[in-house]
Order: structure tokens, then C-alpha cells, then sequence
């Protein structure tokens, strides 16, 4: 089984993923990070470069393939949950894990982060928003939800873990 962990900018993907694998004894699989490697350039570049609509098509075939493995923990990017057939491949194989947390919250975590090719605009909160407001249903679409706000890393992956658990169980 894999764990597929989605959410906006500044959810936390990969800092609980990280930590979610070694708890669960699994792999971790940073979806963001294998595109920079595969592309040779940063994401912000990529989106400069080919625009959004390459950065998705890269996205798509990754999740073709991290569909086919087992025992992962993957980092997705925020707008994965944009094409239905990236959540429904992850699915077959895994559960999808929602980390959730209102704008205001990612705003902070991530507003000195000038890698978020997405929120160079005059009013990157505004525009934080924006986003949230058009994937909040897409991320709905979860089989667990976890709201991160003002809790430690730890915390949230013990009780990912143990709703992962009483799922497997179900």
C-alpha cells in the first residue's frame, strides 16, 4: 500500500512524509523534487519555461508510474488533486491523506519561499487564496483528512499513521 499525501503549498508534504515513512517503515518519494532531478532545473523554471500545463504533463506521467510500485509515502505537488486520474491512480494502490490548513497558516509557513512559482504575483496571500478556494473541493476527495494547523509534525503523523491503520483494518 501506498500513502499519498496532498495539500496546498506549505501543507507539509514533505516534511511529514519524511517522517510518516520512517515511522511506517516505508519509502519516501518526493514527487517535486523528482521532477527538478528528471528535468535539471528547478520547478519554478520549469513553469517559466514550458508553463504550468508542462508541469502538469510531467506530473501525470509520474503518477502513471508511481501507481505500478508499493510501500510508498508520497509527496505530491498541490495541484495533483487538478486531474482526477492522478487521484484515482494513486488510489488504486494506496490511500489518499489530505493535510489541510487555511491559507493564512501556508501563508506564513511558506511566504519567504521564492521557489512557489504559482504565488510571484503583487498579492501572493490573495492569490494563496484564490487557489485554496478552487481546489478545496478537489482535495475533499480524500480517503483521511488531517488538519496540520499549530500542531507538531509528530503529532500528525501518529495520527496519520493511526487512521492509516484503522483503515487498513476496515
Amino acid at each position: 500500500m501506498n500513502i499519498a499525501l496532498t495539500g496546498m503549498m506549505g501543507s507539509g508534504k514533505t516534511a511529514i512524509g519524511k517522517i510518516l515513512a520512517e515511522k511506517l517503515r516505508m519509502r519516501f518519494f518526493d514527487m517535486d523534487t523528482h521532477i527538478e532531478k528528471t528535468a535539471q532545473k528547478k520547478i519554478k523554471d520549469i513553469f517559466a519555461d514550458g508553463g504550468e500545463a508542462l508541469f502538469r504533463q510531467m506530473e501525470r506521467e509520474l503518477v502513471k508510474c508511481l501507481s505500478a510500485l508499493d510501500g510508498l509515502v508520497i509527496s505530491t505537488g498541490g495541484g495533483i488533486v487538478l486531474n482526477g486520474e492522478n487521484i484515482n491512480d494513486l488510489r488504486k494502490k494506496g490511500k489518499i491523506v489530505y493535510l489541510k490548513a487555511k491559507p493564512e497558516i501556508l501563508f506564513e509557513r511558506i511566504q519567504k519561499d521564492k521557489n512557489r512559482p504559482l504565488l510571484n504575483v503583487k498579492d501572493p496571500l490573495a492569490e494563496l487564496r484564490r487557489i485554496y478556494g478552487k481546489r478545496k473541493k478537489f482535495y475533499a476527495d480524500c480517503d483521511i483528512c488531517v488538519d496540520t494547523a499549530g500542531r507538531e509534525e509528530e503529532e500528525i503523523c501518529a495520527e496519520i499513521a493511526k487512521k492509516i491503520k484503522a483503515v487498513r483494518h476496515a
